[in-house]
C-alpha cells in the first residue's frame, strides 16, 4: 500500500519525520507493554513501574498528536493526490497509540493480582510477552523497509500468537472453578491478544490496500 513511501522518504522532509514519529511510537509502546508486563508477570513491583508507564503512554500521545498535526499539513500542501496515503498513516497511528492502553490495562490488572513465577498460566504470560515484545521490536524496520515478502512472515506470526492467547483464554474460561486470579490471567491474556492484533494492523499497510487494513485480527464467531 505504501509504495509511494518507500519512493518519497528520500526526497526528506514531512514524510521522514511522520514516518520516524510512527517508528517512536512503536517502540515506545514495547517499552510501555514490557513495563507494564514485568509488573504484571515479571516479579517487578507495581510501585516501581507506574511513573515510567505513565510518562512513556504520554511520549505516545504526544507522537500521535504530532502525526496527526503533520497529515494536516501536508494534506493542505500536497492537495488531494495524497489523502489515500494520509488516511493510513492516521489509522496505523491510532493502532500504535491503542498498544499504550492495552499496555495500562495490564497493568491495572496488578491491582488485583500478580501472576507470579509458579503460580498458574504465568509461563504461558510470560513466553506469549516475550513473544509479542518481539514483534514490537521487529516492526519499526518492517514497516520501514516496506518489505511484502517480510511483512507477510510478520502479519503470519502475529496471527499465531492471537490464536494462542485466544486458546489460553478458552481453557480458562471452561474451567469448572474459576477464581479471580484465573479471571484476572485471562484479561491478560486478552490485553497481550490485542497488543499482537495492533502491530500485526500496523504492518498490514504495507501489503494491503486501504480497505483492508486492520482485518487480520477481527475475532470470529462461534457457531
Amino acid at each position: 500500500m505504501l509504495d509511494w513511501l518507500f519512493r518519497s522518504k528520500g526526497s526528506g522532509g514531512g514524510v521522514v519525520k511522520m514516518t520516524r514519529d510512527l517508528e517512536r511510537m512503536i517502540q515506545e509502546g514495547r517499552h510501555a507493554f514490557d513495563t507494564a508486563c514485568s509488573a504484571l508477570i515479571g516479579g517487578a513491583g507495581p510501585d516501581s513501574v507506574r511513573k515510567d508507564l505513565l510518562e512513556t503512554d504520554k511520549r505516545i500521545d504526544k507522537l500521535e498528536q504530532s502525526i496527526r498535526r503533520q497529515i494536516v499539513v501536508h494534506a493542505s500542501v500536497h492537495g488531494a493526490q495524497q489523502i489515500p496515503e494520509m488516511m493510513v498513516l492516521m489509522s496505523v497511528a491510532k493502532d500504535a497509540e491503542r498498544i499504550g492502553d492495552y499496555a495500562k490495562n495490564i497493568f491495572s490488572l496488578t491491582a488485583n493480582h500478580i501472576a507470579s513465577s509458579g503460580k498458574p498460566h504465568h509461563d504461558d504470560l510470560q513466553e506469549l510477552r516475550e513473544q509479542v515484545s518481539t514483534l514490537l521490536a521487529d516492526a519499526p524496520d518492517v514497516y520501514d523497509q516496506q518489505d511484502k515478502p517480510r511483512a507477510d512472515v510478520f502479519i503470519n506470526r502475529a496471527s499465531e500468537l492471537i490464536d494462542a492467547c485466544e486458546a489460553h483464554m478458552t481453557e480458562i474460561f471452561s474451567l469448572e472453578q474459576c477464581s479471580g486470579y484465573d479471571a484476572v490471567c485471562a484479561l491478560a491474556f486478552r490485553h497481550i491478544r490485542r497488543v499482537a492484533g495492533h502491530v500485526q494492523n500496523i504492518i498490514t499497510a504495507v501489503v494491503n490496500p486501504i480497505d483492508r487494513i486492520d482485518f487480520h485480527d477481527e475475532p470470529s464467531v462461534p457457531e
